[in-house]
Protein backbone atom coordinates (compact mmCIF):
# COMPACT_ATOMS: atom_id res chain seq x y z
CA UNK A 1 0.00 0.00 0.00
CA UNK A 2 3.28 2.36 0.76
CA UNK A 3 4.21 1.82 -2.81
CA UNK A 4 1.67 2.36 -4.14
CA UNK A 5 0.49 5.80 -2.76
CA UNK A 6 4.59 6.70 -3.38
CA UNK A 7 3.94 5.67 -6.82
CA UNK A 8 0.71 8.12 -7.32
CA UNK A 9 2.55 10.89 -5.54
CA UNK A 10 5.73 10.39 -7.41
CA UNK A 11 3.21 10.05 -11.04
CA UNK A 12 4.89 6.94 -11.34
CA UNK A 13 1.90 4.96 -11.59
CA UNK A 14 0.88 5.51 -15.46
CA UNK A 15 1.31 2.38 -16.90
CA UNK A 16 0.44 -1.29 -15.70
CA UNK A 17 1.97 -2.85 -18.26
CA UNK A 18 5.99 -3.25 -18.90
CA UNK A 19 5.68 -2.48 -22.85
CA UNK A 20 3.50 0.38 -22.03
CA UNK A 21 5.52 1.70 -20.00
CA UNK A 22 8.97 1.12 -22.01
CA UNK A 23 6.80 2.99 -24.84
CA UNK A 24 6.71 5.70 -22.26
CA UNK A 25 10.55 5.79 -22.85
CA UNK A 26 10.68 4.58 -18.95
CA UNK A 27 12.17 1.40 -17.76
CA UNK A 28 9.96 -1.14 -15.86
CA UNK A 29 10.77 -2.42 -12.51
CA UNK A 30 10.21 -5.77 -11.73
CA UNK A 31 11.03 -5.96 -8.05
CA UNK A 32 7.67 -4.31 -7.44
CA UNK A 33 6.23 -4.48 -11.30
CA UNK A 34 6.02 -1.14 -11.75
CA UNK A 35 6.47 1.53 -14.06
CA UNK A 36 9.75 3.73 -13.17
CA UNK A 37 10.17 3.05 -9.99
CA UNK A 38 13.48 3.97 -8.57
CA UNK A 39 15.89 2.78 -6.61
CA UNK A 40 15.30 -0.84 -8.43
CA UNK A 41 17.12 -3.68 -8.11
CA UNK A 42 15.94 -5.39 -11.59
CA UNK A 43 15.16 -3.11 -14.23
CA UNK A 44 13.73 -3.73 -17.71
CA UNK A 45 14.75 -1.48 -20.49
CA UNK A 46 14.10 -3.51 -23.60
CA UNK A 47 10.44 -4.78 -24.90
CA UNK A 48 11.67 -8.42 -25.36
CA UNK A 49 12.41 -9.22 -21.82
CA UNK A 50 8.72 -7.72 -20.14
CA UNK A 51 7.62 -10.49 -18.12
CA UNK A 52 6.17 -13.27 -19.34
CA UNK A 53 5.68 -16.88 -19.36
CA UNK A 54 3.83 -19.81 -21.53
CA UNK A 55 0.21 -20.15 -20.94
CA UNK A 56 -1.12 -23.27 -19.42
CA UNK A 57 -1.53 -25.43 -22.47
CA UNK A 58 1.94 -24.79 -23.08
CA UNK A 59 3.57 -25.08 -19.99
CA UNK A 60 6.66 -26.31 -19.11
CA UNK A 61 6.57 -30.30 -17.85
CA UNK A 62 9.59 -31.60 -16.13
CA UNK A 63 8.60 -35.45 -16.42
CA UNK A 64 7.45 -34.80 -20.49
CA UNK A 65 11.34 -33.56 -20.75
CA UNK A 66 13.00 -35.79 -18.76
CA UNK A 67 11.70 -38.91 -20.38
CA UNK A 68 10.69 -38.43 -23.78
CA UNK A 69 12.21 -35.02 -25.59
CA UNK A 70 15.68 -35.63 -23.49
CA UNK A 71 15.33 -38.91 -25.34
CA UNK A 72 15.53 -37.24 -28.78
CA UNK A 73 19.08 -34.61 -27.48
CA UNK A 74 20.91 -37.85 -26.54
CA UNK A 75 19.81 -40.10 -29.33
CA UNK A 76 21.71 -37.26 -31.61
CA UNK A 77 25.24 -38.63 -30.15
CA UNK A 78 24.68 -41.98 -31.70
CA UNK A 79 25.41 -42.51 -35.08
CA UNK A 80 22.62 -44.89 -35.07
CA UNK A 81 19.50 -42.84 -33.05
CA UNK A 82 17.47 -45.89 -33.06
CA UNK A 83 20.05 -47.70 -30.26
CA UNK A 84 18.45 -44.66 -27.47
CA UNK A 85 15.11 -45.22 -28.64
CA UNK A 86 15.12 -49.04 -28.65
CA UNK A 87 16.24 -48.87 -25.34
CA UNK A 88 14.55 -46.09 -24.09
CA UNK A 89 11.59 -45.17 -25.96
CA UNK A 90 10.51 -47.89 -28.63
CA UNK A 91 7.98 -46.63 -30.19
CA UNK A 92 9.83 -44.32 -31.83
CA UNK A 93 11.48 -44.93 -35.39
CA UNK A 94 14.01 -43.59 -37.28
CA UNK A 95 13.04 -42.12 -40.67
CA UNK A 96 16.39 -40.52 -41.51
CA UNK A 97 19.80 -40.07 -40.69
CA UNK A 98 21.83 -36.99 -42.21
CA UNK A 99 25.97 -36.13 -41.89
CA UNK A 100 27.30 -33.86 -44.01
CA UNK A 101 30.07 -30.91 -44.20
CA UNK A 102 28.82 -27.95 -42.80
CA UNK A 103 31.18 -25.56 -42.73
CA UNK A 104 31.49 -22.81 -45.75
CA UNK A 105 34.88 -20.92 -44.98
CA UNK A 106 37.15 -23.39 -42.70
CA UNK A 107 38.09 -26.69 -42.53
CA UNK A 108 35.88 -29.78 -42.71
CA UNK A 109 33.68 -29.99 -40.05
CA UNK A 110 30.41 -32.50 -40.10
CA UNK A 111 27.09 -32.14 -38.90
CA UNK A 112 24.66 -34.68 -37.75
CA UNK A 113 21.02 -34.69 -37.37
CA UNK A 114 18.11 -37.13 -37.99
CA UNK A 115 13.91 -37.33 -38.20
CA UNK A 116 11.91 -40.23 -36.64
CA UNK A 117 8.48 -41.00 -36.13
CA UNK A 118 6.22 -42.07 -33.44
CA UNK A 119 2.77 -43.42 -34.61
CA UNK A 120 1.64 -44.22 -31.19
CA UNK A 121 2.26 -41.01 -30.02
CA UNK A 122 1.40 -39.26 -32.51
CA UNK A 123 4.29 -36.95 -33.57
CA UNK A 124 7.61 -36.49 -35.83
CA UNK A 125 11.27 -35.60 -34.39
CA UNK A 126 14.05 -33.95 -35.83
CA UNK A 127 16.71 -33.64 -33.91
CA UNK A 128 20.14 -31.93 -34.82
CA UNK A 129 23.60 -32.37 -32.42
CA UNK A 130 25.65 -30.36 -30.85
CA UNK A 131 29.32 -29.01 -31.72
CA UNK A 132 31.79 -31.82 -32.11
CA UNK A 133 35.48 -30.99 -31.24
CA UNK A 134 37.60 -27.91 -30.78
CA UNK A 135 38.16 -27.53 -34.48
CA UNK A 136 34.57 -27.19 -35.11
CA UNK A 137 34.11 -24.85 -32.02
CA UNK A 138 36.71 -22.71 -32.80
CA UNK A 139 35.23 -22.41 -36.56
CA UNK A 140 31.89 -21.49 -35.16
CA UNK A 141 33.53 -18.79 -32.60
CA UNK A 142 35.86 -17.32 -36.12
CA UNK A 143 32.56 -17.37 -37.34
CA UNK A 144 31.58 -14.53 -35.73
CA UNK A 145 33.53 -12.34 -37.02
CA UNK A 146 31.25 -13.26 -40.37
CA UNK A 147 28.06 -11.21 -38.94
CA UNK A 148 24.73 -12.36 -39.52
CA UNK A 149 22.81 -13.52 -41.94
CA UNK A 150 19.00 -12.02 -42.72
CA UNK A 151 16.63 -14.35 -42.34
CA UNK A 152 13.30 -13.89 -44.64
CA UNK A 153 11.72 -10.62 -43.31
CA UNK A 154 12.43 -11.01 -39.30
CA UNK A 155 15.68 -9.71 -38.60
CA UNK A 156 18.89 -11.82 -38.95
CA UNK A 157 20.37 -14.89 -37.48
CA UNK A 158 24.30 -16.15 -36.98
CA UNK A 159 25.56 -17.30 -40.35
CA UNK A 160 27.02 -20.41 -38.86
CA UNK A 161 23.94 -21.98 -37.75
CA UNK A 162 22.13 -20.58 -40.51
CA UNK A 163 24.72 -22.32 -43.20
CA UNK A 164 24.76 -25.57 -40.88
CA UNK A 165 21.04 -26.05 -41.36
CA UNK A 166 20.99 -25.39 -44.85
CA UNK A 167 23.43 -28.00 -45.58
CA UNK A 168 21.71 -30.56 -43.66
CA UNK A 169 18.29 -29.48 -44.50
CA UNK A 170 19.50 -29.90 -48.46
CA UNK A 171 21.40 -32.75 -47.73
CA UNK A 172 18.41 -35.21 -46.92
CA UNK A 173 16.14 -33.33 -44.18
CA UNK A 174 14.21 -31.78 -46.44
CA UNK A 175 12.80 -34.77 -48.47
CA UNK A 176 12.38 -36.95 -45.68
CA UNK A 177 10.54 -34.51 -43.47
CA UNK A 178 8.04 -33.42 -46.03
CA UNK A 179 7.80 -37.13 -47.00
CA UNK A 180 7.13 -37.75 -43.28
CA UNK A 181 4.23 -34.91 -43.41
CA UNK A 182 2.39 -36.40 -46.49
CA UNK A 183 1.97 -39.39 -44.56
CA UNK A 184 1.28 -38.37 -41.01
CA UNK A 185 -0.52 -34.68 -41.52
CA UNK A 186 -1.43 -34.24 -38.28
CA UNK A 187 1.40 -34.85 -36.05
CA UNK A 188 3.27 -32.42 -34.37
CA UNK A 189 6.98 -32.22 -34.37
CA UNK A 190 9.47 -31.81 -31.98
CA UNK A 191 12.62 -30.24 -32.89
CA UNK A 192 15.14 -30.13 -30.64
CA UNK A 193 19.24 -29.79 -30.59
CA UNK A 194 22.02 -29.64 -27.72
CA UNK A 195 24.51 -26.30 -27.94
CA UNK A 196 25.29 -25.77 -32.36
CA UNK A 197 22.66 -28.34 -32.44
CA UNK A 198 19.86 -26.24 -30.41
CA UNK A 199 21.06 -23.39 -32.31
CA UNK A 200 20.36 -25.00 -35.78
CA UNK A 201 17.12 -26.47 -33.89
CA UNK A 202 15.68 -22.76 -33.52
CA UNK A 203 16.37 -22.06 -37.00
CA UNK A 204 15.20 -25.16 -38.21
CA UNK A 205 11.59 -24.87 -36.32
CA UNK A 206 11.28 -21.04 -37.46
CA UNK A 207 11.96 -22.09 -41.52
CA UNK A 208 9.19 -24.99 -41.05
CA UNK A 209 7.06 -22.37 -39.98
CA UNK A 210 8.51 -19.42 -42.97
CA UNK A 211 8.21 -21.97 -45.27
CA UNK A 212 4.58 -23.28 -44.57
CA UNK A 213 5.52 -26.66 -44.23
CA UNK A 214 3.94 -26.04 -40.22
CA UNK A 215 2.23 -23.88 -37.82
CA UNK A 216 3.67 -23.25 -34.86
CA UNK A 217 1.19 -24.70 -33.27
CA UNK A 218 2.09 -28.03 -33.95
CA UNK A 219 6.18 -28.01 -33.27
CA UNK A 220 7.10 -28.33 -29.87
CA UNK A 221 11.08 -26.36 -30.09
CA UNK A 222 12.94 -27.69 -26.83
CA UNK A 223 16.75 -26.82 -26.82
CA UNK A 224 19.77 -27.88 -24.36
CA UNK A 225 22.55 -25.16 -23.82
CA UNK A 226 21.63 -23.38 -27.04
CA UNK A 227 23.69 -20.25 -27.83
CA UNK A 228 22.64 -17.10 -29.19
CA UNK A 229 21.04 -17.57 -32.05
CA UNK A 230 19.95 -14.14 -33.84
CA UNK A 231 19.53 -10.64 -33.32
CA UNK A 232 16.58 -8.77 -31.54
CA UNK A 233 14.37 -8.70 -33.58
CA UNK A 234 14.34 -12.61 -34.95
CA UNK A 235 13.97 -12.69 -31.23
CA UNK A 236 11.27 -11.32 -31.24
CA UNK A 237 9.45 -12.25 -34.06
CA UNK A 238 9.90 -15.66 -32.46
CA UNK A 239 8.82 -15.11 -28.90
CA UNK A 240 5.46 -13.60 -30.39
CA UNK A 241 5.45 -17.07 -33.18
CA UNK A 242 6.21 -20.14 -31.00
CA UNK A 243 3.54 -21.13 -28.12
CA UNK A 244 5.52 -23.68 -27.02
CA UNK A 245 9.61 -22.72 -27.34
CA UNK A 246 11.74 -23.77 -24.18
CA UNK A 247 15.96 -23.36 -24.04
CA UNK A 248 16.85 -25.58 -20.72
CA UNK A 249 20.42 -24.12 -19.23
CA UNK A 250 22.07 -26.14 -16.89
CA UNK A 251 23.29 -24.52 -14.12
CA UNK A 252 26.68 -22.51 -15.06
CA UNK A 253 26.69 -24.15 -18.58
CA UNK A 254 28.92 -21.77 -20.95
CA UNK A 255 27.14 -22.15 -23.64
CA UNK A 256 24.14 -20.28 -23.20
CA UNK A 257 25.80 -17.10 -23.02
CA UNK A 258 27.71 -17.26 -26.14
CA UNK A 259 27.93 -15.56 -28.45
CA UNK A 260 28.09 -12.16 -26.53
CA UNK A 261 25.36 -9.79 -26.53
CA UNK A 262 27.62 -6.88 -27.16
CA UNK A 263 29.19 -5.90 -30.54
CA UNK A 264 28.32 -4.94 -33.81
CA UNK A 265 26.57 -7.76 -34.28
CA UNK A 266 24.06 -8.17 -31.07
CA UNK A 267 22.79 -10.98 -30.69
CA UNK A 268 19.70 -11.79 -28.22
CA UNK A 269 18.18 -15.23 -26.79
CA UNK A 270 14.47 -15.75 -27.32
CA UNK A 271 12.26 -17.37 -24.74
CA UNK A 272 11.51 -19.27 -22.60
CA UNK A 273 14.65 -20.19 -20.72
CA UNK A 274 14.32 -22.89 -17.87
CA UNK A 275 17.25 -22.44 -15.64
CA UNK A 276 18.16 -25.20 -13.04
CA UNK A 277 20.42 -24.20 -11.09
CA UNK A 278 21.39 -27.44 -9.70
CA UNK A 279 22.71 -30.89 -10.66
CA UNK A 280 19.20 -31.70 -12.64
CA UNK A 281 18.60 -35.09 -10.80
CA UNK A 282 14.80 -35.82 -10.47
CA UNK A 283 12.70 -33.85 -8.42
CA UNK A 284 15.37 -31.03 -8.27
CA UNK A 285 13.37 -27.41 -9.16
CA UNK A 286 13.84 -24.98 -11.65
CA UNK A 287 13.19 -21.66 -12.39
CA UNK A 288 10.69 -20.54 -15.55
CA UNK A 289 12.43 -16.86 -16.70
CA UNK A 290 10.28 -14.31 -17.39
CA UNK A 291 12.66 -12.19 -19.26
CA UNK A 292 14.08 -13.31 -22.59
CA UNK A 293 17.86 -12.30 -22.28
CA UNK A 294 19.90 -10.11 -19.91
CA UNK A 295 20.83 -10.07 -16.57
CA UNK A 296 18.52 -12.52 -15.68
CA UNK A 297 18.06 -16.27 -14.73
CA UNK A 298 21.39 -18.45 -15.32
CA UNK A 299 23.12 -15.09 -16.71
CA UNK A 300 23.58 -13.84 -13.31
CA UNK A 301 26.22 -16.80 -12.66
CA UNK A 302 29.91 -15.39 -11.92
CA UNK A 303 31.31 -17.93 -13.85
CA UNK A 304 30.53 -20.40 -16.24
CA UNK A 305 31.31 -24.45 -16.73
CA UNK A 306 32.13 -26.46 -19.63
CA UNK A 307 31.04 -29.39 -17.87
CA UNK A 308 27.83 -28.28 -17.22
CA UNK A 309 27.26 -28.15 -21.15
CA UNK A 310 27.27 -31.62 -21.19
CA UNK A 311 25.66 -32.95 -17.92
CA UNK A 312 22.14 -32.33 -17.89
CA UNK A 313 19.26 -34.18 -15.95
CA UNK A 314 21.57 -36.04 -14.38
CA UNK A 315 24.04 -37.55 -16.37
CA UNK A 316 26.70 -36.94 -19.34
CA UNK A 317 23.76 -37.26 -21.96
CA UNK A 318 26.46 -36.83 -24.37
CA UNK A 319 28.44 -40.31 -23.70
CA UNK A 320 24.90 -41.89 -22.62
CA UNK A 321 23.86 -41.35 -26.09
CA UNK A 322 26.88 -42.60 -27.48
CA UNK A 323 26.51 -45.37 -25.61
CA UNK A 324 23.07 -46.10 -27.28
CA UNK A 325 21.39 -45.05 -23.98
CA UNK A 326 21.67 -48.03 -21.98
Amino acid sequence: MLIFLLLLVSGLATADKCSDCLAQGKHWCVTVNACGFTPCVTTITKALNCPELPDKAHAYDDSFIRNKIFITHSAAYNMDPQKCFTSKMPTMKVSKTVNVNCDRYGPKAMCFSFTAYDTTQRVIAMTFRGTEGGTQLTEEILDFFHGKKAFFDSGSVFEYFYDAFLFQWNGGLQQDLRNLKYKYPDYEIWVTGHSMGGAIASIAASYLVKSGLYTADKIKLVTLGQPRTGDYAFATWHDATFPYSFRIVHHRDIAAHIPPMEGQDELFHHRTEVWYNNNMTIGEPYNLCAEADGLYCSARQLDYSAEDHVWYFGINFVDWGAAGCP
